[in-house]
């Protein structure tokens, strides 16, 4: 196990995780990462409920069964229509509780849940962690003071 990763399991660190392409596998369509053209994105949303499908990711179940939930949160961006399926996927496969999950609108409010998370923990910002598959976003985090964990990290789990 990574440094990192053991980082992670200190009882100080919170840990945030992304939705999308983290604790969701991200394979919405047959043989391919997306089912529909954005536009379309919403009706197939409502009429499909992709979240009661896609997978979770073993690795990282495991890391939050031996973590423990009261430190464990999740943040997402999304529209209100996909809300309900992202937090009910979240809760279901990795039993993080539901006032640990945050929807947001746009990615930015991200940067400033964890600054929110710190300050409501009573943590310094190193001891909220971010594991992202954007680099971007990682990047924005790492440059408040946040640690962040790019989600292949997880493939070193045992």
């Amino acid at each position: 196990m990574t440094r990192l990763l053991e980082y992670l399991l200190e009882a100080e660190t919170a840990v945030v995780f992304d939705v999308d392409g983290v604790l969701a596998i991200y394979e919405f369509g047959e043989l391919s990462h997306t089912a529909c053209p954005d536009e379309d994105w919403e009706t197939y949303v409502r009429t499909r409920e992709p979240y009661a499908r896609v997978p979770a990711v073993p690795q990282i179940q495991d890391f939050v069964a031996r973590k423990g939930p009261e430190r464990v949160f999740a943040c997402t961006r999304g529209a209100a229509y996909e809300a309900p399926g992202k937090r009910a996927f979240v809760c279901a496969h990795y039993q993080i509780p539901e006032r640990h999950v945050a929807i947001v609108e746009k990615k930015p409010e991200k940067l400033a849940f964890l600054v929110e998370l710190a300050e409501r923990l009573g943590v310094p910002r190193a001891r909220v962690a971010l594991v992202e598959d954007s680099v971007d976003t990682l990047d924005q985090a790492a440059a408040e003071g946040f640690t962040t964990v790019h989600v292949s990290s997880f493939f070193l789990w045992q």
